[in-house]
Parts: structure tokens; sequence; C-alpha cells
């Protein structure tokens, strides 16, 4: 497949050091722009000198005191106003260089993502209530002073009993005002009288929703957020008798359009019951953390009886807002049974994570839905039911909400094993070498091995194919121009001594600074003259891929550690916000083996996209984050875009900055198309599909939108397969389609699912 050069581009011809090189040389022609950006040519050249060793630490430290120096940018100043009083004065203490790492890091516990804080901010701005059996209380009202604006009473809410909402000229407003708002606790607090206290049930009145990738929003009516069963049961029932539809939402991390209705309801499984009374945004360093471990009943974590598929395993029943820090803690604290996959990710509930069909890494995983043994819910009447006959769990345990409000699943865990870390960072050519057609003239001369022999590529495609296809755990990472890509493989053991955790609490600080570090690279404005002055599209790009990869551990000796730290080594990923596009690619037969899987469509995938990155480094380098690659297994899960994949699955994606998504979509396309190009050996078209929490919505292919796609060839027989067995199981409890359809879709699964009813 052809590719157009840029050999007059710094970063075809140019590695990273030497581009490096480039903007230090630009500084010193170039006295305005080295004023507004103070130290930084002395860093890069104490970085390139070979007489100088600038760590990775020290690295980040004299990058961030530069936006900090500079009195012409002031994207420091703003990233740091959006953190908490304790992450500000460690930053500081960290850039200032007033303790060591060890020292400021001490304590640090990682806060909830920047994303939650905008969404606690736009909660915060709209009327609130706690409803329970024994009345209402008041979290968040109107003022009365004559503004539009909202009250929030921190820690003291006003006590109100639900008969007296007269008695306060505030409260007031929200009877005669907003009566429907008022007769919706009322109704919510009759169906909980014949329940306890302390189930109850936070409401917030036209509160703005937002994903965490800004590509879908809208207000629902009402945003509910129970802490129980019954909570549930109650909004449900709600919605039926005033034929409203309801939709969950976690910590939003997705790009796709799978959330709620424009003035619906929708059901937050995130537990905001003690984030909603701090009044300001200097205590969360205290509050948040422990409400990220605080439990309720939609947070259970019990192993419970029943058969595991596999002997030896265990049964563990975990409540749908759990998030993955709690069942990670949960899982090393007990030290006796372990998911065997995950996303990387923390910050993400069990719910969330199930609904769109998450996948880890290995061959020999499928995905999170594939582990799911008893799904239980709330259906369309507001009744709890359970679902765990294996053939009807390819729907319901991978069923985007549609069958009803998730409160619980049943997953096979495994007994503990201990990952043997061992991240490595190998030239570009060596970690997966390109296809055997692709010529040395289509390779940037940057990422060229002049004594790369071709023995030498033998054996790197040989072990690669080796870890690709026997690695418990296989993922590679290439930042854009970077002259390495950094490979995550590894293998586990059951043998437990010597273990430690990872990351440590040092490591952990420094990945918040990492990505502090990011956060103002894309938002300095000045790096944008620096590009103009210099005439080099890829300097942002070259130093954000450096930082980046500087802060990537590699290790001469394995790292033993427990086995869910390992599949969540990094933290707090979440706080950059990045746009994303993900498909799933069927590995295809070896020639002379149909049993084995054959890499060549996958090398081809992965240079596709490196050379795509190099062909628009001279067009404002629309990638600014990696090309990520994970080998792992198919699926028994009826829309499961694994489904089908008896050998294993490719799960290649490419991400670029917030900053960059003017430019992102017409980049992901011609990524996605030449993605979508492979044939089999028969000249058939593979059937490659999108990850369902990732971004496609937006996308074309073929010349139209890739839902049509979807919808009419990917999952045309899956999608009616699906159907049926929802059908088959509302036929048990008591629904229909329609019902569904009324009661848990959204416009988009009105069109993909149920345009026939």
């Amino acid at each position: 497949m052809a590719h157009s050069h840029h050999p007059s581009t710094s970063c075809w011809d140019h590695n990273v050091d030497e581009r490096i090189g480039l903007i230090a040389d630009g500084l010193s022609d170039n006295d305005d722009i080295r004023k507004k950006l103070p130290g930084l040519r002395t860093l890069l050249r104490e970085y390139l000198s070979p007489d100088v060793t600038v760590e990775s630490t020290d690295f980040h430290k004299r990058l961030l005191r530069v936006f900090r120096e500079s009195e012409y940018d002031f994207a420091y100043q703003e990233c740091l106003d959006r953190l908490t009083s304790d992450e500000r004065d460690r930053v500081e203490k960290f850039v200032a260089d007033d303790k060591p790492l060890e020292d400021v890091s001490e304590g640090f516990d990682m806060c909830v993502s920047l994303g939650v804080r905008d969404h606690l901010q736009h909660l915060t701005g709209v009327p609130c209530l706690q409803v329970s059996s024994s009345g209402v209380q008041a979290l968040g009202i109107p003022s009365t002073n004559g503004s539009n604006g909202v009250r929030l009473n921190g820690h003291s809410p006003t006590q109100v009993d639900i008969a007296g909402l007269s008695g306060s000229s505030s409260l007031d407003w929200l009877k005669h005002k907003d009566g429907l708002f008022y007769a919706f606790a009322h109704r919510l607090k009759d169906m909980l009288l014949d329940h306890e206290d302390e189930h109850n049930v936070i409401v917030y009145k036209d509160a703005p929703f937002q994903n965490w990738g800004l590509v879908v929003d809208y207000t629902p009516q009402y945003t509910c957020i129970p802490n129980s069963v019954a909570g549930v049961q109650r909004i449900v029932k709600y919605a039926r008798d005033n034929d409203m539809s309801v939709r969950c939402a976690g910590f939003r991390h997705s790009w796709a359009p799978i959330f709620g209705r424009q003035g619906q309801i929708t059901i937050s499984l995130l537990s905001l019951a003690e984030a909603t009374k701090i009044p300001n945004f200097t205590a969360l360093s205290k509050v948040l953390p422990e409400w990220l471990l605080h439990k309720n009943e939609l947070q259970t974590l019990e192993v419970v009886s029943g058969t595991p598929r596999m002997k030896g395993n265990a049964l563990v029943r975990i409540g749908a807002s759990t998030t993955n820090e709690q069942l990670r803690r949960w899982c090393v604290k007990n030290n006796k049974y372990s998911y065997p996959l995950n996303v990387i990710m923390v910050e993400m509930t069990v719910g969330g994570t199930n609904a769109p069909i998450c996948h880890g890494a290995g061959r020999r995983h499928k995905t999170l839905s594939d582990l799911v043994r008893k799904v239980e819910y709330v259906d369309c009447n507001g009744r709890l039911q359970v679902v765990d006959d294996p053939r009807l769990l390819r729907a319901a345990a991978g069923c985007f909400g549609l069958m009803g409000v998730i409160t619980h699943l049943t997953l096979e865990f495994e007994p503990m094993s201990y990952a043997l870390m061992k991240p490595q960072k190998i030239p570009v050519l060596r970690a997966i070498p390109p296809p055997d057609d692709m010529r040395d003239d289509e390779i940037p001369p940057a990422l060229r091995l002049a004594d790369w022999t071709p023995e030498q590529r033998a054996d790197d495609i040989a072990e690669f194919e080796k870890i690709a296809t026997n690695g418990f755990y296989t993922e590679w990472f290439w930042f854009p121009y970077s002259d390495l890509c950094w490979v995550n493989c590894w293998d586990t053991t059951t043998d437990p001594s010597g273990t430690e955790d990872y990351p440590s609490n040092v490591q952990t600080f420094f990945m918040f600074i990492s990505q502090f570090t990011m956060n103002v690279l894309q938002n300095a404005t000045v790096l944008n003259e620096l590009i103009k002055t210099l005439h080099l599209d890829e300097a942002a790009v070259t130093l954000i891929s450096r930082a980046a990869m500087f802060a990537l551990p590699a290790w001469d000796e394995p790292v033993k550690t427990y086995l869910p730290d390992a599949l969540h080594f990094q933290r707090g990923i979440q706080n950059v916000r990045v746009l994303d596009v993900e498909v799933e690619i069927p590995l295809q037969p070896s020639e002379n083996d149909a049993t084995k899987p054959d890499y060549a469509v996958v090398r081809r995938a992965w240079w596709d996209a490196i050379l795509t990155c190099y062909d628009h480094s001279s067009k404002g380098c629309p990638q600014r984050m990696p090309l990520e690659m994970r080998i792992m297994g198919g699926s028994d899960i009826v829309m499961a875009p694994q489904k089908g994949n008896a050998l294993g699955t490719c799960a290649i994606e490419v991400l670029t900055l917030e900053a960059a998504r003017d430019m992102w979509v017409p980049y992901a396309e011609e990524v996605i198309g030449k993605w979508l190009s492979y044939r089999d050996r028969q000249g058939k078209r593979i059937n490659t599909r999108p990850h369902w929490a990732k971004q496609w919505h937006e996308i074309k292919v073929d010349g139209r939108p890739w839902v049509e796609k979807m919808k009419t060839e990917d999952y045309r027989l899956e999608k009616e397969e699906f159907k049926r067995l929802l059908a088959e199981i509302g036929k048990k409890h008591g629904w229909s389609l329609k019902d569904l359809k009324k009661r848990f879709s959204n416009d988009f699964f009105d069109g993909f699912y149920f345009d026939d009813i």
C-alpha cells in the first residue's frame, strides 16, 4: 500500500533526538521565542549532551518550570487551577525542587479525574433533593436573593418534611415554581415508605450531561443517584408510570452515543452523596478518595456459592456501581482471587465496562462480558430479575443497558496469580517488523536500522509472533514520531514470593505529574508560536512524545506484582482528555496451518497507522497520542465485535489530544479506511468492527456513515440474534421488545435495534 513521503519534514529524516536538536537550534536563533520559553533551550541542550544526565523526573520538572516562569503563556497556571489544594501544593513543590520526589509524594492518593470534577460542577449548579422514606433533604435549591443561581447548602443541607415544603420561602419556589420536580420527589418518597431510611435517592433537576470525550451532550430532566436496588426500582416504576425512558451512566468514559435522552431520566452509578455536599474543590482531596472507596448496596463485593465453569475458580458477585479501584484493592487485600483481564483505567464502574463489552489483553482472554455468569437487573416494570442461563447470557451479559438497569453481576474469577512485568523500549522496526511486502523506501529514514540483517528481521518477527500468540498480557505502544515502541508484554506465576506493590506511591505521583505535564503541553499556546517560528509542525508533538516515553518504565529484570495491579499499570490516565478510535481485526489463519494465527495483517495494520501519521506530519500532526495495539481472544457474546474470531483478535487504536479535535475526524477516517480495507486469502473483506465504547458515530467509511455499515453488514445477523434472545428473556420475565424501546433505549438504539417496532 503506497504512502506519500515527506522527506522535507524533520520527522521523516530525523530521529527524536535530532528533532529536539533542531528545536534547540531554532530557539538559539530567535531571541523572542526563547524569552517566551525561558530555560527550554538549556534543558534541551543538556538533554542531548553526552556529558549531562537528565533523568525523567528532572526532564518533567524543568519542562514544567519553563511554562511556570513564562510571562507569555498561562497554560501552567490554568492547569494548576483545576487541581485540588493538595495537588497544587505538591506540584508546586515538585517544580520548585523544594523537596525530594519521595517527600513530595508521601501520602499522595490519586483523586478523581478532572472530568468527574467538571461533572460535579454541573451538578452543583442545579436544584437537588435527597429523597428517603422519612422525608426530603434540600441539598441544592434556588437562591431567594433575587439571583438566578443555585445555592448549594454544603455540609448542612436543609432538613425538610415533604409535607411542609411551603414553610420556607426558598422551598416555596420548589413547590410553586417547579411543581413537577416537587411531585417527582413526593412520588419517590411514597415508593420508599416500605424501606429503611438509608435507602435514598439523590435527584438533580436539569443537570447538563457531557460524556468524557465531549462528543455527547444532553440535559436529562432528572439525574438520579440511588444507593440501593430499591431506589433503582422506584425510579424505573416512576418512569413506567410517567412514560419516561431511563439510561445509566458512570464515569461517562466513552465516545459513543450510548447514554440517555434529552428530557428523560439518567441514573448515575457514581455514589455522589458525599461529593455533592462539599462546598468547594479545596476539600476534594480529602473527601473523594474515601468516596471512591465508600460502599453501598450497589457496590457489593463478595464470593458467592455456585459452580464455576473452571475447577478452582470462584464466583464473585459485584455491584454495578463498584469501581475498578475498589475491585483492585479488594483482590489485592484478599490475595485469593482475581479477574484475569480488565481495562487499564481504575476510574470506571463494573457496570460501565460491562455494558459496551470492554476487553483487556492476551489471546487466551475474551471480553469482560464473557466472564459474566449471572446478571441481576431491574426490568421495565421495576421488578428485580435474574439471568443465569449461559445461552441467554450471550445477550444479557453485553446488552448496552437495553434489558434494564443492571444492579449486580456475578463474574468468574481465577485464583490470584502474579505478573512478571518487564516493560521494554524497543526500536520501532524490531518491536513489530513491517509487513514483508513493504519496501525500505516506504519506511521513514528516522526509523531505519543500518545494521538490521535479514536474519535479525526473521528473529524479530518470530519473537513478536511468539509473544502475541502465547503471552498472558500483550500490548504495544508507539507515540507519534518516536524511535522506540513501548512493549508491555508479560506472563504470570502462581508463586507469590517477592511480590511488590505496583505502582508505588512515588510512581503513582510521577504518573500524575506526567499527566499534568501533558495537559500543560497541549494547552500551551506559545507552542503554536514555536511551530510557526521554526516551521516545524511536529515540534510540540515531539516534546509531548518525548515526555510520555520518558515517563514510561523500562526494566532489565522483571518486577513481580499482583495481577490486578499489573492490569491497571497506569493510574490517572483519565486526567488527559483524548479522542480515540479502535477496531477489532480478526486474526487470520496461517497458510500452512489453519489452527494457528497469521500476523501479516496485524503487522500491516500497525505500519499503515505509523506511515499515515508520518504522512500528516506537515499537516498539523492530527495524531498526538499513541498508536496502541493489544492481541486478545474472540468472544461468545452476540454483539461483541470479537465474536467469531476463533484465532483471536487484534485490538488496535489511535488517539489524539483534545487540542487536535478540529482535524481529528478526517485523519481518523483515513486510518480506519486502511484498517477496513484488508482482505483474507479468498479476497473477501475481513469483518473488522469498532469497539462499541470508542468513536464511530461521526466517522464515515466507504463514503457513508460507519453506523450504516455496522447495521446492514457488520452486525446484520448478530443484531437479529440479539433481539431474539432478549425477546426470549422478556417472555420469561413479562416484558417485550416494545417495552425495552420505550423504557431503556435512546435515539441511537431506536434506529439501530428497534426501527421495526
